[in-house]
């Protein structure tokens, strides 16, 4: 089983974003998938890969480079089930700020591991960074395929795309109710919170300014059947980036919906002189249930948050909190996660990373347990951490967690 996988582009930073690891080569375990949205090229660092290595060896399966000057490709990986009918995973690929016909509109590729089949490609509209975020969306039109929300957060007005995962076509396009610059940075599926049948939306929008022209960010909770909004939240602090990380988790209130959480990473402006925050909103009624702090200023704490299954055996889901720029001595950055019952709201654990500067817990997502026992396990990036003596190649590691306790599962 693989147990690191290290970035093999030097300056890459391998793991900026990446979804949940997939099967991919037909051998019956989940394959990981992810980028380095940096790649030198005479001289400058630009274009940019995106990578598949086997969930049992190790190995790499396949690789894509991006053919567009300062793409970001490789932004964001997504493993997608099964695009081309063969029964394994497939990927997406973001380059949000690839030009197309002149302008930075941004693009999604959706390839087979397997063939390295080119399936579709999908650009967006002018200036819209499109592809910033994804999230894998459900079957909405119901055609067999998984379809994808997608980001595309810049200008005034941000929006949010429904495509379908077979062609890539537009299936429909998410706005507030006034527009919003940075609506679209962030995205997640949520529970079916308006009993339509359908997962819905959370959208984040870390710019979103007040009325009054301070940017405190925001996030919006939309129906993804009408689009109509169900929610919609605005941050407290001042550049704080409340929105810039919102995340679906399994129900804490007792109503059966689940709750969406949102972090503020960067509280309170550029200085970074206090903790990022996390808080936890019921997915039913719209409340506040749950609220973080981080343990040290400019930690950036929760610059990712997921679900992290039933770490302490209560039968509720916990949370998983990633604080990248962690020091345990001046300057170091090695980065930590946390992880907090969602229960009872308590600390359960912490790991850290074991480079300086390594920026560990910039990514955090669920895994499949490499040991088939079905427990709960977490693929972590640390995008800045060292290969080969190369600084900022990153690497990608493998936890498997039990009883709130972590166990790394490394290669000998």
């Amino acid at each position: 089983m693989a147990r690191r996988i290290a970035g093999p582009v030097p300056g890459g930073e391998l793991g900026f974003r990446f979804g949940e690891p997939l099967d991919a080569d037909g051998d019956g375990q989940a394959d990981i998938a992810a980028g380095a949205r940096f790649k030198l090229e005479q001289g400058i660092l630009q274009n940019g890969s995106a990578f598949v290595w086997s969930g049992a060896s190790g190995a790499q399966i396949r690789s894509w480079d991006g053919v567009w000057p300062d793409a970001l490709f490789g932004h964001w990986v997504m493993p997608i089930p099964d695009l081309g009918g063969d029964g394994l995973a497939d990927i997406v690929v973001a380059a949000p700020t690839a030009r197309i016909e002149g302008s930075v509109r941004g693009l999604l590729l959706a390839v087979s591991p397997v063939t390295g089949a080119r399936f579709w490609q999908r650009s967006g509209s002018q200036t819209g960074n499109f592809g910033w975020d994804l999230a894998l969306a459900g079957d909405h039109d119901d055609d067999g395929r998984s379809d994808l929300f997608v980001g595309a957060p810049s200008g005034d007005a941000g929006r949010v795309h429904l495509l379908s995962g077979r062609d890539g076509t537009v299936l429909r396009t998410y706005a507030p109710r006034q527009d919003v610059g940075s609506f679209g940075w962030y995205v997640s599926r949520l529970d079916d919170l308006d009993g339509d049948g359908r997962p819905d939306l959370a959208v984040g929008a870390p710019l979103e300014e007040d009325v009054h022209g301070a940017c405190l960010g925001g996030v919006h909770v939309l129906s993804s059947a009408s689009g109509e909004e169900i929610h919609h939240w605005k941050g407290e602090s001042r550049l704080g980036g409340f929105g810039e990380v919102v995340a679906a988790i399994g129900p804490l209130d007792g109503d059966g919906k689940g709750e969406i959480v949102v972090a503020s990473p960067r509280t309170n402006d550029h200085t970074r002189t206090l903790p990022g925050e996390v808080r936890v909103f019921a997915g039913g009624s719209g409340e506040e249930i749950r609220h973080w702090s981080g343990s040290q200023p400019g930690e950036l704490f929760g610059r990712m948050v997921a679900a992290a299954g039933d770490l302490d055996g209560d039968g509720i889901e916990d949370l998983a909190i990633g604080a990248p720029w962690h020091r345990r001595q001046e300057g170091d950055r090695v980065g930590r996660v946390e992880f907090r019952s969602g229960r009872s709201g308590t600390l359960l654990a912490e790991l850290f990373g074991d480079e300086a500067d390594c920026w560990f817990g910039w990514h955090i997502c669920r895994a499949a347990d490499p040991d088939g026992l079905g427990r709960p396990a977490l693929l972590i990036s640390s995008i800045r951490h060292p290969v080969g003596g190369q600084a900022g190649a990153g690497v990608l590691d493998l936890y498997v967690l039990r009883g709130g306790r972590e166990r790394r599962i490394r290669e000998p």
